[in-house]
């Protein structure tokens, strides 16, 4: 066999990879592209078991029907009006463009897409039903029995929303028809790593409905939502229930649970819009070695109807603190923790940017805890909600990005930031207001090496809102660089160089962000901000049979079986790995390797990207891990430890 080479191949993101060069005339048979590529839970996926799970985990009603499965679709142009015949069908939540929908079509800005389907419902008087959506990218309009349902269409592919469909419905069968329009990259909106047109480190567009879609009856006054403020200081928590319908004559009472008995109940009462109530002690507090979480009941009456619904929460405390050395370092309930963490894209072969199952995601998060990682930063996407009531069960803290608008950074569009930075606000304060209560996240990632990011005062103001409208966590507010206040930026002028700003007394971010390629880099660790090294690594290797470049370019395929790749990308990730010890030693904060699995043509990941093969000795890693978790302490501690 010919040798191969190491090829060194730099991408607009920032991301390295040291992967196996395009091959020789010698290795023809094993230089091949797999377009094709699925996951053992996309295999088992069918019409009647799609993503069954109750999507809402926190807001639990036992009144629900799931949406998913077959419906109807056509594709038309923005200018046309509904088609008489529907172009086929296709299987909800899965994106149009993936293999999962049946439908592997890519659509474009000035198309438009119809679902339709129908449902049977039995409405009865002095109930309310309710139509939800996990996810639909991007604009939705929603119509029950040939009227339309939203009074706003509803824009943004990030969160869920809601409509309330009672007028509409009818007892039997019903029909339900939505109406969505995706530009993808060309708009204003939050779309991550999804382009229209393929390049570099940046992934297929993934248009309509890509989330659960569901059916629950409430009563005529129910409970939306509710927001969790805990402070372990004092021992409390406080419930903000969010009511609709005749609110001021509900009576809300909470209870709270642990182990399954009750250890105290509470109720709004007057003109309160929240209930605190005070937990007994000892409090169990929630950490990644000891992810304790609190039972959670709340009941609303009114008029003899009663919605109760059943929910948790963790109690835990983020902050910073000055270690012996006068480093700032992160705080977990006043504890000094290291955030070791992956990027996690959680982009799937069949299903893109939804996963096939719940169980499928539930692996991944699984995998960072099986490696020895506390952490993972989920990047540029949002999860369904099951992926981080996952993290909160299992103890994966989680650094969330916000989404990102165009990633040119290359030619920065002032003019394109400015326009969006409006929308980016809003989707922002959405994002937050869906996950706020899940204590596995500490940390807000608003701008990811300047994709779609404005200038330093909007960054400015950005940070500065979010730290005070969510002070329960920390905000790492330029990851990478275009940051303003002490780390890197971007000089654009005469040509494409990074340099260093000068250092803020008062930032508006508790965290100082590097990323470089293969190598971890850090800041200085200094007083002021906690110092990461947000991305490096990218240690590659292709496994035959389990690799995927949607563009069908050629790569070097190893073997699964009877090569030496596994101890050659194990020594490579030591030796980038291992410096760790005495950066977190001497003031390193945390770091994210670069990444937990595979996506597309990327494959640095611990698994392949269809999950079938872990590419490293879990407990060879996880060994290596625990010396940076041990050495970061005792340098936090002021012991001389490990270096």
């Amino acid at each position: 066999m010919a040798m191969k080479s190491i090829t060194r191949v730099f991408l607009p993101a920032g991301f390295f990879v040291l992967s196996i060069a395009a091959s020789t005339a010698a290795d023809t048979e094993k230089s091949i592209s797999t377009n094709d590529l699925t996951t053992a839970w996309g295999r088992a996926v069918t019409p009647e078991n799609v993503w069954r799970e109750y999507p809402r985990p926190q807001l639990v009603r036992g009144e629900w029907e799931s949406l998913n499965g077959t419906w109807e679709y056509a594709i038309v142009s923005v200018e046309a009006d509904e088609p008489a015949k529907y172009d086929g069908t296709i299987l909800v939540p899965f994106g149009v463009e993936t293999p999962l929908s049946g439908v592997r079509r890519k659509v474009k800005p000035e198309e438009q897409i119809w679902y339709r389907r129908t449902f049977t419902a039995h409405p009865r008087k002095g109930s309310r039903t309710i139509l939800n959506f996990e996810r639909v990218d991007f604009r939705a309009h929603v119509f029950v029995n040939g009227q339309e349902v939203t009074d706003v269409p509803h824009a943004g592919g990030n969160v869920p929303f809601s409509v309330d469909a009672t007028p509409f419905v009818k007892d039997g069968e019903n029909e339900l028809k939505l109406l969505v329009w995706d530009p993808n990259d060309t708009h204003l909106g939050g779309t991550g790593k999804q382009v229209l047109t393929l390049r570099s480190c940046f992934f297929p567009a993934t248009s309509g409905i890509c989330g659960t879609v569901w059916m629950e009856v409430v009563p005529e006054t129910y409970l939306a939502d509710y927001k969790i403020d805990t402070d372990i200081d004092k021992g409390t928590v406080t419930v903000t229930p969010f009511l609709k319908g005749r609110v001021r004559a509900a009576k809300v009472e909470v209870s709270v649970l642990f182990g399954g008995k009750e250890l105290v109940k509470g109720e709004l009462g007057g003109s309160s819009d929240a209930v605190t109530l005070v937990l007994p002690k000892p409090l169990k507090l929630w950490s990644c070695d000891a992810p304790n979480l609190y039972d959670l009941a709340i009941t609303v009456k009114d008029s003899g109807a009663v919605d109760s619904v059943k929910g948790y929460f963790g109690m835990r405390k983020v902050a910073t603190a000055l270690d012996a050395k006068g480093v700032r370092r992160v705080t977990i309930n006043g504890q000094f923790t290291y955030l070791l963490g992956t990027l996690d894209q959680g982009w799937w072969p069949d299903g893109y940017l939804t996963p096939p199952s719940a169980d499928a995601m539930r692996y991944d998060v699984d995998l960072h805890k099986k490696l020895g990682f506390n952490a993972v930063r989920k990047h540029i996407k949002v999860e369904p909600r099951l992926f981080y009531a996952h993290c909160d069960k299992v103890g994966l803290m989680v650094m969330q990005d916000m989404p990102s608008g165009s990633p040119n950074h290359w030619k920065p569009n002032r003019d394109y930031s400015n326009r969006r930075y409006g929308f980016f606000r809003r989707e922002l304060k959405d994002v937050v207001d869906h996950l706020r209560n899940h204590p596995s996240i500490v940390m807000w990632i608003p701008f990811n090496e300047g994709w779609g990011q404005p200038t330093a005062d909007k960054t400015r103001f950005t940070g500065l809102w979010l730290k005070r409208y969510d002070p329960s966590r920390l905000v790492d507010g330029s990851s990478g660089w275009n940051d303003y206040e002490g780390g890197d930026y971007v000089s654009y002028v005469p040509r494409f160089t990074r340099k260093r700003s000068a250092p803020c007394a008062q930032p508006s971010f508790d965290i100082i962000d590097k990323h470089v390629y293969p190598h971890a880099v850090m800041f200085e660790p200094n007083a002021t901000r906690v110092t990461m090294t947000g991305e490096f690594g990218g240690v590659s290797v292709y496994l035959k049979g389990h690799f995927q470049d949607p563009l069908g370019r050629p790569h070097l395929l190893e073997p699964v079986e009877g090569g030496v790749w596994r101890e050659r990308i194990w020594k490579r990730y030591e030796q980038l790995a291992r410096p760790l010890v005495k950066m977190a030693h001497d003031g390193l904060g945390g770091s994210v390797y670069t990444e937990i699995t595979d996506q597309f043509w990327e494959g640095a990941g611990f698994v392949t990207f269809d999950r079938a093969v872990e590419k490293y000795d879990s407990a060879a890693v996880r060994r290596l891990h625990q010396e940076i978790l041990d050495a970061a302490k005792a340098g936090a501690e002021g012991v001389l430890g490990k270096q």
